[in-house]
């Protein structure tokens, strides 16, 4: 404290408040000033660089930002695994449905027919439903198939009759059903 109270007692002497020596004054303090500064910013430009935000820099913290982590990759190879299967899934079950129906007598164990009669359509011609096998026999009939560019309401096309059709009509219709 005794050198901060020696120092406001020191009194600047009058020969150096001329207008010549404030402006030398002045000078070398902005020199000593600005060389300080330059010498500062010269030790401190890489690492002012190495912070700096350049659009690249700024894409590429966008690209990691975006980028997927480990756990949405392996979320992501498990739903398609699962897709996968569940396609598999999809495809056995339907050539093993295939199977059955192609393999299916038609007839109870007890020898009764299996095959019943459904009338509820608007064209009036009766279809056939399988209760064993879940097979539909169908007519041949109209049919429209789904909108594409060029039918935008879909486009109507004959659809021919089941295979068995006409066998199992003409079963049951002359077992008066």
């Amino acid at each position: 404290m005794s050198e901060a109270k020696e120092q406001q007692k020191i009194q600047t002497p009058p020969s150096i408040l001329t207008p010549d020596a404030m402006a030398f004054i002045k000078a070398a303090t902005s020199a000593a000033v600005k060389e300080a500064v330059a010498g500062i910013f010269a030790q401190m430009g890489p690492i002012l660089q190495s912070i700096a935000l350049t659009p690249e820099k700024l894409a590429e913290a966008e690209k990691l930002r975006r980028a997927p982590t480990e756990d949405e990759k392996a979320k992501k190879a498990r739903e398609i695994r699962e897709r996968k299967l569940t396609q598999q899934e999809a495809e056995e079950n339907r050539q093993n449905l295939l199977k059955n129906q192609a393999a299916c007598p038609h007839h109870y164990p007890t020898g009764q027919w299996s095959v019943n009669v459904v009338n509820n359509f608007p064209d009036r011609q009766p279809r056939f439903l399988c209760s064993l096998c879940q097979s539909f026999f169908e007519p041949r009939r109209w049919v429209i198939l789904a909108p594409d560019a060029d039918n935008p309401r879909g486009k109507a096309v004959i659809a021919d009759a089941h295979k068995d059709y006409a066998r199992v009509s003409e079963v049951l219709a002359t077992k008066g059903v």
